[in-house]
């Protein structure tokens, strides 16, 4: 095992030197490596003739002060100041294998008010 090791380190370098081109090392190109290294991390500038898009986010509900850490459990809440809720009840029977039973219902939105 230790045999296979040590010759197939020899075959790994001398691979490495057959894939690197003559004159690709950094002395080679006159460029100092700081430079190459500060060069490969550098971002690509913005185009200057337009400016940067703005992203405006705005809440679900603009009178929630605080944010949460679940969401709601239904889609349509409170719809803020400026608005009442109306409400409809009635009673209607419902048959049961009881017998019929007289139950309450009701209807609820908001109004402007």
């Amino acid at each position: 095992m230790a045999a296979s090791c040590t010759a197939a380190i020899p075959i790994v370098v001398a691979g490495l030197f057959l894939t690197i081109p003559p004159g690709a090392s950094a002395a080679g190109s006159g460029r100092a490596p700081s430079l190459l290294a500060a060069n490969a991390f550098a971002q690509v500038e913005p185009n200057p003739q337009r400016p940067r898009t703005r992203i405006r986010v705005t809440p679900r509900y603009p009178y929630r002060t605080e944010s949460l850490p679940y969401p709601p459990p239904y889609d349509i809440e409170y719809p803020g100041p400026g608005f009442v809720r109306q409400c409809r009840s009635w009673l209607a029977p419902e048959h049961r294998p009881s017998g019929t039973v007289i139950v309450p219902h009701s209807r609820c939105w908001w109004e402007r008010g």
